[in-house]
Protein backbone atom coordinates (compact mmCIF):
# COMPACT_ATOMS: atom_id res chain seq x y z
CA UNK A 1 0.00 0.00 0.00
CA UNK A 2 1.27 3.38 -0.79
CA UNK A 3 -0.08 6.55 0.04
CA UNK A 4 1.07 10.07 -1.58
CA UNK A 5 0.62 13.50 0.33
CA UNK A 6 0.65 16.60 -0.94
CA UNK A 7 2.66 19.38 1.57
CA UNK A 8 2.75 22.95 -0.21
CA UNK A 9 4.56 22.44 -3.84
CA UNK A 10 6.20 18.72 -2.07
CA UNK A 11 4.93 15.61 -2.59
CA UNK A 12 6.00 12.55 0.18
CA UNK A 13 5.40 8.92 -0.56
CA UNK A 14 4.95 6.98 2.18
CA UNK A 15 5.77 2.64 1.88
CA UNK A 16 4.83 0.15 4.50
CA UNK A 17 8.03 -1.92 3.73
CA UNK A 18 7.05 -5.00 5.43
CA UNK A 19 10.39 -6.78 7.21
CA UNK A 20 9.78 -9.66 9.21
CA UNK A 21 9.13 -9.31 12.63
CA UNK A 22 8.44 -5.29 11.99
CA UNK A 23 6.85 -2.85 9.63
CA UNK A 24 9.46 0.20 8.62
CA UNK A 25 7.75 3.32 6.81
CA UNK A 26 9.69 4.52 3.90
CA UNK A 27 9.59 8.12 3.74
CA UNK A 28 10.78 8.84 -0.07
CA UNK A 29 11.17 12.53 0.41
CA UNK A 30 13.83 13.74 -2.34
CA UNK A 31 14.93 16.20 0.15
CA UNK A 32 16.66 13.49 2.23
CA UNK A 33 20.55 12.99 2.55
CA UNK A 34 22.53 11.69 5.47
CA UNK A 35 26.47 12.24 5.24
CA UNK A 36 28.71 8.97 6.68
CA UNK A 37 31.95 9.29 7.63
CA UNK A 38 34.63 5.54 7.37
CA UNK A 39 37.67 4.16 6.33
CA UNK A 40 38.06 2.91 3.13
CA UNK A 41 37.96 -0.67 3.24
CA UNK A 42 34.59 -0.73 4.84
CA UNK A 43 32.63 -3.50 2.42
CA UNK A 44 35.38 -2.58 -0.06
CA UNK A 45 36.64 -6.11 -1.66
CA UNK A 46 34.94 -7.09 -3.84
CA UNK A 47 32.89 -4.54 -3.28
CA UNK A 48 29.64 -4.22 -1.78
CA UNK A 49 27.69 -0.38 -2.57
CA UNK A 50 26.27 -0.07 0.36
CA UNK A 51 25.11 3.53 -0.24
CA UNK A 52 23.42 2.19 -3.39
CA UNK A 53 22.00 -0.40 -1.38
CA UNK A 54 20.23 1.80 1.25
CA UNK A 55 18.93 4.58 -1.13
CA UNK A 56 16.91 1.57 -2.90
CA UNK A 57 15.74 -0.13 0.39
CA UNK A 58 14.92 3.70 1.98
CA UNK A 59 13.12 4.96 -1.31
CA UNK A 60 16.26 7.87 -1.43
CA UNK A 61 17.01 9.52 -4.98
CA UNK A 62 21.06 8.27 -6.57
CA UNK A 63 23.47 10.22 -4.85
CA UNK A 64 21.38 10.91 -1.74
CA UNK A 65 23.82 8.98 1.03
CA UNK A 66 27.15 10.44 0.62
CA UNK A 67 30.15 8.61 2.36
CA UNK A 68 33.39 9.85 2.94
CA UNK A 69 36.38 7.69 3.34
CA UNK A 70 39.24 8.08 4.97
CA UNK A 71 42.38 5.89 5.70
CA UNK A 72 41.50 4.45 8.94
CA UNK A 73 39.30 4.61 11.83
CA UNK A 74 40.96 6.98 13.95
CA UNK A 75 40.87 9.73 11.50
CA UNK A 76 37.20 9.11 10.80
CA UNK A 77 36.97 10.01 14.31
CA UNK A 78 39.52 12.91 14.62
CA UNK A 79 37.52 14.55 11.75
CA UNK A 80 34.25 14.42 13.70
CA UNK A 81 35.46 15.74 16.53
CA UNK A 82 37.11 18.46 14.91
CA UNK A 83 33.62 19.12 13.70
CA UNK A 84 31.54 18.86 16.76
CA UNK A 85 31.07 22.19 16.74
CA UNK A 86 28.79 22.47 12.97
CA UNK A 87 29.24 18.31 12.12
CA UNK A 88 29.28 17.39 8.64
CA UNK A 89 28.37 13.63 9.13
CA UNK A 90 25.25 11.98 10.41
CA UNK A 91 26.76 8.63 10.56
CA UNK A 92 30.28 7.40 11.64
CA UNK A 93 31.02 3.67 10.70
CA UNK A 94 34.25 1.81 12.32
CA UNK A 95 34.19 3.06 15.85
CA UNK A 96 35.53 0.38 17.81
CA UNK A 97 35.86 -0.98 21.30
CA UNK A 98 39.16 0.75 22.17
CA UNK A 99 38.07 4.42 19.96
CA UNK A 100 34.92 4.12 21.68
CA UNK A 101 36.35 5.94 24.36
CA UNK A 102 37.29 8.55 22.88
CA UNK A 103 33.93 9.07 21.13
CA UNK A 104 32.60 9.33 24.28
CA UNK A 105 34.94 11.41 26.22
CA UNK A 106 34.12 14.33 23.58
CA UNK A 107 30.78 13.71 23.29
CA UNK A 108 30.04 13.69 19.94
CA UNK A 109 27.43 10.56 19.52
CA UNK A 110 23.96 10.00 20.32
CA UNK A 111 22.91 6.77 21.57
CA UNK A 112 20.55 4.79 19.50
CA UNK A 113 19.53 1.16 20.74
CA UNK A 114 17.93 -0.27 16.97
CA UNK A 115 14.62 -1.85 16.65
CA UNK A 116 15.75 -5.36 15.60
CA UNK A 117 19.16 -4.57 18.56
CA UNK A 118 18.02 -8.50 19.84
CA UNK A 119 19.38 -9.98 16.82
CA UNK A 120 22.44 -8.59 18.24
CA UNK A 121 24.91 -11.02 19.73
CA UNK A 122 24.50 -9.72 23.15
CA UNK A 123 28.59 -9.72 24.10
CA UNK A 124 29.47 -7.37 21.13
CA UNK A 125 27.15 -4.43 22.86
CA UNK A 126 28.56 -5.94 26.33
CA UNK A 127 32.07 -5.09 25.13
CA UNK A 128 31.36 -2.37 22.89
CA UNK A 129 28.83 0.00 23.79
CA UNK A 130 26.08 -1.16 26.61
CA UNK A 131 24.17 2.23 25.98
CA UNK A 132 23.86 1.88 22.33
CA UNK A 133 26.32 4.77 21.87
CA UNK A 134 27.60 2.65 18.94
CA UNK A 135 26.10 -0.31 17.99
CA UNK A 136 28.54 -3.26 16.74
CA UNK A 137 28.15 -4.46 13.31
CA UNK A 138 31.36 -6.76 13.03
CA UNK A 139 33.88 -8.01 14.91
CA UNK A 140 37.29 -10.21 14.54
CA UNK A 141 40.46 -11.24 16.02
CA UNK A 142 43.64 -9.50 15.44
CA UNK A 143 46.36 -11.42 13.95
CA UNK A 144 49.19 -12.14 11.89
CA UNK A 145 48.71 -12.86 8.59
CA UNK A 146 51.17 -14.57 5.96
CA UNK A 147 51.50 -15.79 2.64
CA UNK A 148 53.00 -19.13 2.76
CA UNK A 149 55.27 -19.60 -0.05
CA UNK A 150 57.15 -16.65 0.50
CA UNK A 151 57.72 -16.46 4.04
CA UNK A 152 61.38 -17.03 4.53
CA UNK A 153 61.86 -18.70 8.11
CA UNK A 154 58.93 -19.99 10.26
CA UNK A 155 55.96 -19.10 11.73
CA UNK A 156 54.67 -21.84 13.41
CA UNK A 157 50.59 -21.64 13.72
CA UNK A 158 50.46 -23.87 16.70
CA UNK A 159 53.15 -23.04 19.12
CA UNK A 160 54.39 -19.02 18.16
CA UNK A 161 54.94 -16.01 20.73
CA UNK A 162 55.45 -12.90 20.50
CA UNK A 163 59.19 -13.30 21.11
CA UNK A 164 59.74 -15.65 18.36
CA UNK A 165 59.11 -12.09 16.16
CA UNK A 166 62.35 -10.84 16.83
CA UNK A 167 64.64 -12.16 14.76
CA UNK A 168 66.25 -10.92 11.99
CA UNK A 169 64.27 -13.06 9.06
CA UNK A 170 61.38 -12.72 10.28
CA UNK A 171 60.83 -9.30 11.63
CA UNK A 172 62.29 -7.60 8.25
CA UNK A 173 59.43 -9.47 6.47
CA UNK A 174 56.51 -7.64 8.91
CA UNK A 175 54.36 -4.79 7.91
CA UNK A 176 52.60 -3.45 11.01
CA UNK A 177 50.31 -0.53 11.12
CA UNK A 178 50.24 2.25 12.90
CA UNK A 179 48.42 2.29 16.48
CA UNK A 180 47.85 5.77 16.31
CA UNK A 181 46.14 5.72 13.14
CA UNK A 182 44.80 2.05 12.49
CA UNK A 183 42.67 0.11 14.42
CA UNK A 184 43.92 -3.37 13.46
CA UNK A 185 47.54 -1.85 14.27
CA UNK A 186 46.12 -0.66 17.88
CA UNK A 187 45.15 -3.75 18.43
CA UNK A 188 48.10 -5.42 17.92
CA UNK A 189 49.68 -3.04 20.40
CA UNK A 190 46.94 -3.90 23.29
CA UNK A 191 47.46 -7.59 22.65
CA UNK A 192 51.42 -6.94 23.11
CA UNK A 193 50.47 -5.02 26.43
CA UNK A 194 48.16 -7.40 27.65
CA UNK A 195 51.23 -10.27 26.82
CA UNK A 196 53.39 -9.04 28.92
CA UNK A 197 51.68 -6.58 31.06
CA UNK A 198 52.32 -3.11 32.34
CA UNK A 199 53.93 -2.38 35.71
CA UNK A 200 52.89 1.55 35.69
CA UNK A 201 49.36 0.79 35.37
CA UNK A 202 49.64 -2.19 37.36
CA UNK A 203 48.54 -4.22 34.57
CA UNK A 204 49.68 -8.27 35.14
CA UNK A 205 50.02 -9.59 31.55
CA UNK A 206 50.35 -13.24 30.89
CA UNK A 207 53.59 -13.60 31.17
CA UNK A 208 56.54 -11.13 32.65
CA UNK A 209 57.85 -9.15 30.13
CA UNK A 210 58.39 -5.17 28.83
CA UNK A 211 56.22 -4.63 25.79
CA UNK A 212 58.36 -1.35 25.40
CA UNK A 213 61.69 -3.18 25.13
CA UNK A 214 59.58 -6.03 23.04
CA UNK A 215 58.69 -3.34 20.41
CA UNK A 216 61.91 -1.81 20.61
CA UNK A 217 63.27 -5.01 19.70
CA UNK A 218 61.32 -5.53 16.87
CA UNK A 219 61.91 -1.97 15.45
CA UNK A 220 65.78 -2.56 15.61
CA UNK A 221 65.10 -5.80 13.17
CA UNK A 222 63.97 -3.55 10.75
CA UNK A 223 59.67 -3.97 10.90
CA UNK A 224 57.82 -1.94 8.26
CA UNK A 225 55.54 0.42 9.89
CA UNK A 226 52.70 2.10 7.92
CA UNK A 227 49.32 4.68 8.19
CA UNK A 228 46.60 1.77 7.36
CA UNK A 229 45.82 -1.32 6.95
CA UNK A 230 44.69 -0.65 3.23
CA UNK A 231 48.76 0.31 2.79
CA UNK A 232 49.87 -2.92 4.61
CA UNK A 233 48.13 -4.76 1.85
CA UNK A 234 48.94 -3.23 -0.48
CA UNK A 235 52.42 -3.99 -0.09
CA UNK A 236 51.76 -7.67 1.54
CA UNK A 237 51.06 -8.42 -2.45
CA UNK A 238 53.63 -6.67 -3.50
CA UNK A 239 56.15 -9.35 -4.10
CA UNK A 240 59.01 -7.01 -4.93
CA UNK A 241 58.68 -5.44 -1.34
CA UNK A 242 59.43 -8.85 0.53
CA UNK A 243 56.67 -7.99 3.38
CA UNK A 244 54.55 -10.88 3.28
CA UNK A 245 53.24 -10.74 6.88
CA UNK A 246 51.48 -8.19 8.19
CA UNK A 247 48.55 -7.35 10.82
CA UNK A 248 45.49 -8.22 10.13
CA UNK A 249 42.60 -10.43 10.98
CA UNK A 250 42.35 -14.38 11.75
CA UNK A 251 39.24 -14.33 8.90
CA UNK A 252 41.34 -13.11 6.51
CA UNK A 253 43.04 -16.35 5.29
CA UNK A 254 38.88 -16.56 3.87
CA UNK A 255 39.57 -13.87 1.38
CA UNK A 256 41.98 -15.74 -0.65
CA UNK A 257 40.20 -19.27 -0.27
CA UNK A 258 36.75 -17.67 -0.87
CA UNK A 259 36.95 -15.76 -3.87
CA UNK A 260 40.12 -17.71 -5.60
CA UNK A 261 40.01 -21.21 -4.12
CA UNK A 262 43.51 -20.12 -2.88
CA UNK A 263 44.61 -21.83 0.44
CA UNK A 264 47.70 -19.67 0.37
CA UNK A 265 47.91 -17.90 3.55
CA UNK A 266 47.82 -18.06 6.87
CA UNK A 267 46.79 -16.44 10.35
CA UNK A 268 48.88 -17.01 13.36
CA UNK A 269 47.99 -16.18 17.08
CA UNK A 270 50.47 -16.27 19.76
CA UNK A 271 50.76 -19.17 22.21
CA UNK A 272 51.93 -17.95 25.36
CA UNK A 273 51.62 -20.70 28.32
CA UNK A 274 49.93 -22.90 26.42
CA UNK A 275 47.26 -21.12 25.03
CA UNK A 276 45.89 -19.45 21.69
CA UNK A 277 45.43 -15.64 22.70
CA UNK A 278 44.13 -12.89 20.54
CA UNK A 279 42.54 -9.17 20.92
CA UNK A 280 39.05 -9.03 19.77
CA UNK A 281 37.93 -5.77 17.78
CA UNK A 282 34.15 -5.08 17.90
CA UNK A 283 33.69 -2.48 15.21
CA UNK A 284 30.14 0.14 15.50
CA UNK A 285 27.91 2.35 13.69
CA UNK A 286 26.94 5.47 15.59
CA UNK A 287 24.80 8.19 15.28
CA UNK A 288 26.39 11.99 15.23
CA UNK A 289 24.78 13.67 18.00
CA UNK A 290 24.34 17.56 16.26
CA UNK A 291 23.14 15.38 13.43
CA UNK A 292 20.09 17.32 11.62
CA UNK A 293 19.07 14.25 9.61
CA UNK A 294 18.42 11.99 12.77
CA UNK A 295 15.63 10.61 11.59
CA UNK A 296 17.38 8.97 8.38
CA UNK A 297 20.64 8.45 10.54
CA UNK A 298 18.45 5.92 13.02
CA UNK A 299 17.01 4.19 9.67
CA UNK A 300 20.31 3.86 8.53
CA UNK A 301 21.39 2.13 11.24
CA UNK A 302 18.53 -0.33 11.94
CA UNK A 303 19.19 -1.39 8.04
CA UNK A 304 23.25 -1.84 8.76
CA UNK A 305 22.37 -4.72 11.19
CA UNK A 306 19.67 -6.08 9.13
CA UNK A 307 19.70 -9.54 6.98
CA UNK A 308 20.54 -7.58 4.00
CA UNK A 309 23.98 -6.18 5.07
CA UNK A 310 24.71 -8.29 7.54
CA UNK A 311 24.75 -11.19 5.03
CA UNK A 312 27.76 -9.55 3.11
CA UNK A 313 30.27 -8.84 5.84
CA UNK A 314 31.60 -12.49 5.93
CA UNK A 315 32.71 -12.39 2.09
CA UNK A 316 33.21 -8.62 1.77
CA UNK A 317 34.39 -7.11 5.44
CA UNK A 318 36.72 -10.92 5.81
CA UNK A 319 35.26 -10.89 9.53
CA UNK A 320 32.06 -12.20 11.75
CA UNK A 321 28.70 -10.18 11.43
CA UNK A 322 27.42 -9.79 14.46
CA UNK A 323 23.77 -10.38 14.54
CA UNK A 324 22.63 -13.76 15.12
CA UNK A 325 22.27 -17.16 12.34
CA UNK A 326 24.20 -16.15 9.57
CA UNK A 327 25.97 -19.04 8.56
CA UNK A 328 29.46 -18.76 7.47
CA UNK A 329 30.35 -19.53 3.99
CA UNK A 330 32.45 -22.93 3.77
CA UNK A 331 35.44 -21.50 2.42
CA UNK A 332 36.06 -20.07 6.05
CA UNK A 333 37.05 -22.97 7.01
CA UNK A 334 40.27 -22.21 6.98
CA UNK A 335 39.93 -19.59 9.84
CA UNK A 336 40.74 -20.50 12.85
CA UNK A 337 37.86 -21.08 15.28
CA UNK A 338 36.89 -18.14 17.01
CA UNK A 339 35.35 -20.27 20.22
CA UNK A 340 39.03 -21.48 20.61
CA UNK A 341 40.58 -17.82 21.14
CA UNK A 342 40.99 -16.86 24.48
CA UNK A 343 40.61 -13.14 24.57
CA UNK A 344 43.02 -10.64 25.79
CA UNK A 345 40.13 -7.98 26.54
CA UNK A 346 39.75 -8.10 30.04
CA UNK A 347 43.43 -8.09 30.88
CA UNK A 348 42.96 -4.43 30.20
CA UNK A 349 39.71 -2.74 31.92
CA UNK A 350 38.13 0.05 30.48
CA UNK A 351 38.81 2.82 32.51
CA UNK A 352 42.39 1.94 32.64
CA UNK A 353 42.27 1.94 28.94
CA UNK A 354 40.88 5.22 28.45
CA UNK A 355 42.99 6.76 30.93
CA UNK A 356 46.77 5.35 29.52
CA UNK A 357 46.18 5.05 25.80
CA UNK A 358 47.47 8.11 25.13
CA UNK A 359 50.52 7.85 27.01
CA UNK A 360 50.86 4.24 25.60
CA UNK A 361 50.61 5.42 22.05
CA UNK A 362 53.82 7.76 22.82
CA UNK A 363 55.98 5.10 24.32
CA UNK A 364 55.17 3.29 21.42
CA UNK A 365 56.29 5.86 19.49
CA UNK A 366 59.37 6.15 21.17
CA UNK A 367 60.56 2.89 21.30
CA UNK A 368 59.76 2.41 17.66
CA UNK A 369 61.98 5.12 16.63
Amino acid sequence: MNKSIAIGSSVILVLAVVIPGYFIFVNLDNNRSLTIYTYDSLLADPGFEFDRAFEKFAGLENGSVKVVYFSDAASVLNRAITEKDSPIADILIGIDNVLVNKARANDILEPYRPIEHLNIISSLVDGLASDYLLTPYDYGVISLWYINERLEGTLDPDNLILTDLIDSTIARQIIVEDPALSSPGLGFLLHTISIFGDAETGIKGVVDGDWRQFWSDLSDEDIRIVPSWGTAIDLLYTKEEGRPVMVSYTSSPAYSSCLFDDRSTTSVLSHEMGTTWGWRQIEGIGLVKESENKDLGKQFIDWFISNELQSEIYQNQWVYPAIKNITPPSCYDSVIPFDSITPLNDFIPQSILAENLDSWLDDWEQAVT
